[in-house]
């Protein structure tokens, strides 16, 4: 057998390695709980209104932080590891051109907060997770949100966050308290802090007999609701008897 096939024949074992770790993987999980899919970067665009993009040119990427692809989020697990049989031939030809020195090329991806999405190069991806890299190179393209997405959100959280990136969009409050945190861990918690702000509202104009701009509104339940509460909560250590949630929860 020549070198060369032996390495493709190396590498297709390889391949059938991962894909017997990606069906075990995927039991554990789904006993867990938890999800092995990967982010599918189209939902998330829509979801948090992704809209403004920069290229940020040619970096080296954490491979952990690359969490969803672009149109192929059903071809690999969160860890890379390919699902699909059919991929077999392809991941063998790039892990054999990586071996005759070719190496990897750069992959293209999207940046969203912390984390990455393959636009092209999740085969690339995928061998350079079961080679162990830590890094790889990439041409970035970041687009702006103000939603925090770290390497561990899984896809359930998006609804989380696409509600939280609604909420921002309403009340600007970012733009009123820099920094502020108001994340929470279960759906449809901002659609009760509108409605307290809707409350707020009502109260201030009684008791002012004028119209008064919702951001004022915004800013005073910040100040005077939101963050008295907040400092009992913190000071009181309440949230021991809340494991797994926020202090806006």
């Amino acid at each position: 057998m020549s070198p060369d096939r032996y390495k493709y024949q190396m590498a297709i074992h390889d391949f059938q390695a991962a894909r017997q770790r990606a069906s075990i993987q995927e039991v554990l999980a789904r006993l867990a709980g938890k999800s092995t899919q990967l982010l599918s970067y189209d939902e998330v665009a829509e979801k948090l209104r992704l809209r403004i993009r920069t290229e940020r040119g040619l970096q080296n990427i954490p491979l952990d932080s690359i969490v969803g692809s672009v149109g192929r989020d059903t071809d690999f697990t969160r860890a890379f590891l390919p699902r699909r049989d059919d991929d077999k031939e392809r991941w063998a030809n790039v892990k054999t051109a990586m071996q005759d020195g070719l190496g990897l090329p750069p992959i293209d991806v999207y940046k969203v907060g912390d984390v990455y999405f393959v636009i092209d190069g999740n085969h690339r991806v995928s061998i350079a997770r079961q080679e162990k890299f830590t890094t790889i190179q990439a041409r970035v393209v970041e687009l702006q949100t103000e939603i925090k997405l770290t390497p561990d959100v899984q896809p359930d959280d998006l609804i989380i966050k696409a509600e939280y990136a609604e909420f921002l969009n309403a009340t600007r409050i970012n733009d009123l308290r820099p920094n502020v945190d108001l994340s929470v861990t279960i759906p449809g918690q901002y659609g009760k802090l509108m409605e307290q702000l809707c409350e707020q509202e009502c109260l201030l104009e009684h008791d002012q007999k004028r119209g008064i701009p919702f951001q004022e509104i915004v800013a005073n339940w910040y100040d005077h609701t939101y963050i008295p509460l907040a400092e009992t909560i913190r000071d009181r250590g309440l949230l021991r008897w809340f494991p797994d949630r926020t202090i806006t929860d």
